[in-house]
This record gives structure tokens, C-alpha cells and sequence, in this order.
């Protein structure tokens, strides 16, 4: 009950402020032939970049992760009073019942899911096995997704968050659905999936006429290329 008192007047501001953006969508065919397939959209997205993501589907029963702290209460609150549908613990606190949490959302379904693989606290661009425990037990495939905006402003935080400025047009972008290949072990399919939400978001950005966007942090093949 607190979480979603405390949340209500952030879902006003954010209403309203989502009334001022144009968000673009590119690549919906990916997401719908996982759907044909019968199987749950797992969109995976850059915590730097999913405010734009999470504006663009109000109202939808999206499954995502909140985090069971002080302010994950707050957001859990906006996500309910968004039309999302919360479950609570992050990598680093009550992931395992949050994962298990999130497979009984799931199983069976062709719901839609939203997932930060880097998040909450990083490293900045790079997937944690979250993610890849999520599909295999779903049966599923990750769906890259990448988003922008012609007006974006970065926060000084661990990856730098862009938030759109009112007013901004903004893109969503959806990759090819990617399964793990027989015998390709964990690092390798999600040094894949990390070069594959990179490209997402690239493809976003060029589609902004955003250059030089901060990734805080190399991709995974890149820092072991110079290691």
C-alpha cells in the first residue's frame, strides 16, 4: 500500500510528461513472431536506456523486476499504477524468488516482459545470467531493444540514464530474436546478446541523430580483447 500511494504522484508527473514525446517504434514484426511462436516476448534493454522503452506501453500487464528497496517501492508503485505488472528482487537482492516469480508470470504465455540485464547496479552494458536463466527455463528467446531520443540528457549515475527532454521525438527499436546455439556456453551467448542490445541501441541513436552517446563501459568482447 505505501509503495503505491508514494507512487501515484510520480505516475502523474511521468503521465503527463510522456503527453509531450513522440516515441517511434522500428522492428514490431520481431516481437510479433515470437508471439506467432507462442512464446513470451523477453524485450532485454540497457538500463541506461529504458525510460523510452517503458513510456512507449502503457497499460500492457507487462512483467518486469523491481527491486526490493526503499525506492524500489516507489517504482513499484508507478509500474502498477502504469499498467505494468512488478514482481519484486534484483541480481543483487531476492533475485532468485523475483526469477521464479517472474517464470510463474510467464510459463504458457505470449505475455511481454521487460528486462534491464545490467541493472541495478552494473556493470554498465554487460548481461547477467538473469537473463539467460529467465529464457532457458521460459523455453524463449531475448529480443534485443534499443531506444533514443533526438533530446536526450544523461545523468551523472553508474550508467549514465538518458531521460528524453519534454517535447523530444524518441525511437524503440527491436532486434532479431537470439537463442543460444547447442553447446554454446553462457559468456559466449551473452557476449551476444550484450553486442546485439549495443546494436539495438546504435541503430536508435542513428535514428535520433544521436553521436557520441557515453556507454560507460565497454562491451564484454572488447574488455577481453584488451585484458
Amino acid at each position: 500500500m505505501r509503495g503505491l500511494l508514494l507512487g501515484f504522484p510520480l505516475f502523474l508527473v511521468i503521465a503527463l510528461w510522456r503527453a509531450t514525446l513522440r516515441i517511434r517504434l522500428v522492428g514490431r514484426e520481431h516481437r510479433d513472431a515470437i508471439e506467432r511462436a507462442g512464446r513470451p516476448v523477453l524485450h532485454a534493454i540497457w538500463h541506461q536506456r529504458m525510460v523510452a522503452g517503458i513510456l512507449r506501453f502503457p497499460y500492457r500487464g507487462v512483467v518486469t523486476m523491481a527491486s526490493q528497496s526503499r525506492d524500489g517501492d516507489v517504482i513499484a508503485g508507478f509500474l502498477y499504477w502504469w499498467g505494468y505488472r512488478p514482481v519484486r528482487g534484483s541480481s543483487s537482492r531476492g533475485g532468485g524468488e523475483a526469477l521464479a516469480g517472474m517464470v510463474e508470470a510467464l510459463q504458457g504465455t505470449t505475455r511481454w516482459a521487460a528486462l534491464t540485464p545490467d541493472g541495478p547496479r552494473g556493470p554498465a552494458r554487460r548481461c547477467k545470467t538473469g537473463v539467460l536463466r529467465l529464457a532457458d527455463a521460459l523455453d524463449a528467446p531475448i529480443m534485443p531493444v534499443g531506444t533514443s531520443s533526438e533530446r536526450p540528457r544523461f545523468l551523472r549515475s553508474w550508467d549514465r540514464y538518458l531521460l528524453p527532454l519534454p517535447f523530444s521525438r524518441c525511437a524503440v527499436v527491436f532486434g532479431e530474436p537470439l537463442r543460444r546455439a547447442e553447446g554454446e556456453s553462457d559468456e559466449a551467448f551473452l557476449a551476444r546478446v550484450d553486442d546485439a542490445i549495443d546494436a539495438m541501441t546504435d541503430e536508435a541513436d542513428r535514428l535520433c541523430g544521436v553521436t557520441g552517446a557515453p556507454r560507460e563501459r565497454e562491451p564484454r568482447r572488447l574488455a577481453e580483447a584488451a585484458s
